[in-house]
Order: C-alpha cells, then structure tokens, then sequence
C-alpha cells in the first residue's frame, strides 16, 4: 500500500490470541522493529486490559538474539518489557504444533480474510487506516460469533477470564513510543550518525 510518500510500501500483521477465551486481535504496522514489536503488545495488552502471567511467541530475532545449549536468550529490551508489564515472555519450541497451533491459526484466518488475494477477492489497500478498519472488522467478526472448540464466544469469555489477569501498567514501556538512546556526559544523544542536545539533568538516563 502507499505510504506517507505515495512510495508502495509492504505491511506486516501482528497477530495475538489469549488461550482460554480464544479472544483474537490483529494490528497492521509497518516493520518488524522491536520499538513496533512493544508497541504491539502494550496495544494488545489495553485492548483486552490485563496482563496474563506469560507471552508465548515465536522465536524471533527481536526476542531472541540466541541459543546456548537449546535455550534462547532473550533480548534485554524484551526482558525489560516483561517486567514493565508484569509478565514473562516465553518463546514457542521449534515445530511444536501444541506451541505454536493458536498463533498459526490466528495468522491463517487473519491473512485468509484480510490480505488481498484471488480467493477472497479483496482489493489493494489505499492507506494503513483502511488496513486497520479491515483488522477491526475482522477481530470483531471472529471474537463475536461461538468459537468451534470451547463453544462459547470469545468476546464473553474475556470478560470472565479478565479477572485473572494481571492490572495493566498505566504508562506503557517507554520503547513503545519509539526507540531509546541513553544521554551522554555532555547531554546529547546519538540517533543515526547525528547528535542531538538533551535538557539539563538527563545524563545517564535513557530517553
């Protein structure tokens, strides 16, 4: 779809699921950056207002930056947003359809309703808002309607399984609103290869 500067860009879906009450949500961004990665969860985290003991998700790069001995060690960014959150983010064993079957699915209906394709006939997107209609409409259509397996709707069911979750900070973590740069001793940041100048008494601190 066209960006800001009428250049066609491509877009991602980021797409989430809460186990017991099967309630789904999809949100459309730009990049696979870790700053868009928190925006997503703390955007999925009000949307259902509350926060589950632990985050199951793939094994990427922006989670996981290795394995040592078969276990991944995750990004100190991702760490820090757990405890933000108060939550643990877990990531899925490789070809483990137990793992990893609730988030395939949510990508395969998400994608099978809302991408452009012969199938559903869908026409290109001309802007990221007709995007995010699209993503809402289709959140709405499958969290409203009785979910084969539990057989319950999940949008009801969330309402149940929201006491159990944890409260919801009321900031979100600060790399959700952009990327975070500690301040040098003479009070400038580096963005890029340019520096910038910071207000008085930030050093040490990350903005």
């Amino acid at each position: 779809m066209p960006g800001a500067d009428g250049v066609l860009r491509g877009t991602f879906l980021f797409c989430a699921w809460l186990a017991w009450s099967r309630f789904r949500m999809v949100i459309p961004v730009w990049d696979q950056t870790l700053p868009t990665l928190i925006a997503c969860l703390d955007q999925a985290l009000r949307r259902i207002d509350g926060v589950p003991t632990y985050i199951l998700t793939d094994n990427a790069k922006t989670v996981s930056i290795d394995h040592v001995a078969g276990v991944a060690v995750r990004h100190p960014q991702i760490v820090a947003a757990g405890r933000r959150y108060g939550t643990q983010v877990h990531t899925c064993v490789p070809f483990d359809p137990e793992s990893k079957g609730g988030t395939d699915s949510t990508v395969r209906l998400a994608k099978a309703d809302v991408v452009p394709t012969q199938a559903n006939l869908r026409a290109e997107y001309d802007s990221i808002a007709e995007l995010e209609a699209a993503c809402e409409a289709f959140c709405a259509k499958v969290n409203g309607r009785v979910h084969r397996k539990p057989a319950r709707v999940p949008a009801e069911a969330l309402v149940e399984e929201r006491v159990r979750l944890h409260v919801l900070p009321a900031a979100p973590h600060t790399l959700a609103l952009g990327q975070t740069r500690m301040v040098n001793t003479d009070h400038t940041v580096r963005y890029g290869s340019v520096r910038y100048s910071t207000s008085p008494g930030l050093v040490g601190t990350e903005v």
